[in-house]
């Protein structure tokens, strides 16, 4: 072999052709290892991509990165969506498991390396950490060999002389005038705002409106994060799989998720693979059930300590990717029946309400539930036991909005035939007397606890099967976004976390026909 290179050399490169030299003069054989470094290097330095797999990209700005048993079906789907296998891509794991680093920073390096000509577009939560993104993947590009023109320099804006671009944005600011052929959204909500409802419905609307509307023919999608909530961004991509409480737009995702335990119980509530919409791909993750997702990142001591750290309900949301049991958590799908006619003998009925006086949806709404009673029977309840009331309790109307007192009061006025009830505490007695200037009529209901202690009273009641709900609000009472009870977790319940005003109301009516607390405030026992 004989070793020549032009002028301009880098010392990485100087080093490796000392060595070929000296194996030359020796009249030893230049390894392959070597001989593969040189070609690399020369390339590189010569601005050509040498690199005939993303693999062997990373084999060579990021080797140490393959050393983590987690990466291989990382890079196994990177690889599919370079050959155009896949065209969405949903990659779903933990936080510190290099997710970022291998969709964000290295793929998007390297489709450059390989597509010179053509567009990526980077987005995440805001600006300042899509741009860190952006820095960091044009790092790669530089130290990979790729040359940026003159005019495309920038953290936010860089690419080849070719023509190509890397574009970096913040979830809600302008994307006129950019496009891609490579989108990656990653973290497109900050965690800590995960669960207002504005910062939900921003991404809604931007998704469609503002990255979708972006894309070039055939362009590959790659949404990168861990699960958040029950109202995340999955959820709502999820949903538009089913046009379900949103427009039918179905992406026909390839979705991969990897939990910190490996667990086979199901990803959502619908019917598709492992609970996710028909029309989704799940990427089988080999793991047995319980192993860890890589035990040379996180052992099991460290995993087990992150774990008690980070609390139930985030562990099952971002470590897990499990925001909510779907078959329900605090209360279960099972417990709640079907009717279509309102029985007959019903009564009791009225409109229990949980009140607030704002249209701004990061705040509470206004939520009320129609309910009615059934009649009852006395039941024995065992040797020595006094007998007790069950009754069935009928569900037969629900709804929720973001209203300001006028507003609210006219909402009240609308809704005729029935009593309105609020909660007799302080807040309630306020809203009673507020009211009443107005023409409202609403009584008061004894409670007593906080959220979770009343939730709590009435949970054993709800679990033998004598909550009945119309068949036609069946879906919102349970489902609906934002404030579906199979979304509530006693954790939510403990903490106040906001969306549990359908909860509050639909607790209260409960309460009330239950009558579980007097004048005195000690609890009575009417159900068994």
């Amino acid at each position: 072999m004989t070793v020549s290179y032009a002028s301009r050399r880098d010392p990485a490169l100087e080093e490796a052709l000392a060595l070929a030299e000296e194996a030359q003069s020796r009249g030893v054989p230049i390894p392959d290892t070597l001989a593969h470094e040189l070609h690399v290097r020369e390339s590189v330095r010569r601005g050509i991509n040498p690199w005939s797999t993303f693999r062997s990209y990373i084999e060579y700005v990021n080797p140490d990165l393959l050393r983590y048993e987690h990466i291989d079906l990382l890079v196994e789907q990177a690889e599919r969506l370079i050959r155009r296998e896949i065209l969405r891509l949903m990659v779903l794991l933990p936080p510190r498991y290099f997710k970022t680093e291998v969709f964000s920073r290295l793929l998007c390096s390297y489709f450059l390396r390989k597509f010179p000509r053509k567009l990526v577009g980077v987005a995440s939560y805001n600006a300042s950490r899509a741009w860190e993104v952006s820095e960091q993947a044009r790092t790669y590009f530089t130290f990979s060999g790729g040359v940026l023109r003159a005019s495309a320099q920038a953290k936010k804006f860089w690419g080849p002389p070719e023509g190509g671009e890397l574009w970096a944005a913040g979830v809600q600011e302008g994307t006129l005038g950019h496009g891609y052929h490579l989108g990656v959204v990653d973290d497109p909500v900050d965690p800590e705002k995960a669960r207002s409802p504005v910062y939900q419905r921003r991404f809604q609307d931007w998704w469609p409106e503002k990255w979708i509307s972006r894309q070039e023919p055939n362009a590959a999608i790659v949404l990168v994060m861990q699960r958040l909530g029950v109202e995340d961004p999955v959820d709502f991509l999820f949903r538009r799989e089913m046009g379900e409480n949103t427009a039918l737009a179905q992406e026909e995702w390839t979705v991969l998720v990897m939990d910190e335990l490996k667990e086979n119980t199901p990803l959502g509530r619908w019917n598709g693979p492992q609970g996710l919409p028909p029309s989704c791909t799940l990427i089988k993750d080999k793991r047995k059930v319980g192993a860890l997702l890589s035990p040379r990142r996180f052992n099991a001591q460290q995993v087990k300590k992150i774990r008690a750290g980070s609390g139930t309900l985030t562990t099952a949301t971002q470590r897990q990717q499990r925001p909510s049991n779907p078959k329900g958590d605090f209360w279960a799908k099972k417990w709640f029946r079907k009717y279509d006619t309102l029985p007959a003998d019903a009564f009791d009925g009225g409109r229990d309400w949980d009140t607030a006086y704002t249209k701004e949806e990061a705040n509470s709404a206004t939520a009320w539930i129609e309910s009615y009673r059934g009649p009852s029977v006395r039941v024995g309840n065992g040797e020595g036991h006094p007998s007790v009331e069950r009754f069935p309790i009928y569900i037969h109307d629900v709804d929720w909005d973001w209203k300001e007192f006028p507003d609210l009061v006219k909402w009240m006025a609308e809704l005729e035939g029935l009593p309105h009830y609020v909660e007799e505490k302080a807040s309630g007695k306020s809203a009673i007397q507020a009211l009443k200037p107005h023409g409202i009529v609403a009584e008061g209901v004894a409670v007593k606890g906080d959220k979770f202690a009343r939730a709590s009273a009435v949970q054993p009641a709800v679990s033998t099967g004598r909550i009945y709900v119309r068949a036609s609000e069946y879906d919102l009472l349970l489902s609906g976004e934002g404030q579906g009870l199979l979304r509530i977790t006693s954790e939510a319940l403990q903490a106040g976390i906001g969306g549990l005003d359908v909860n509050d109301a639909f607790v209260q009516a409960l309460h009330r026909h239950m009558k579980l607390y007097g004048k005195t405030g000690k609890r009575k026992v009417m159900w068994a």
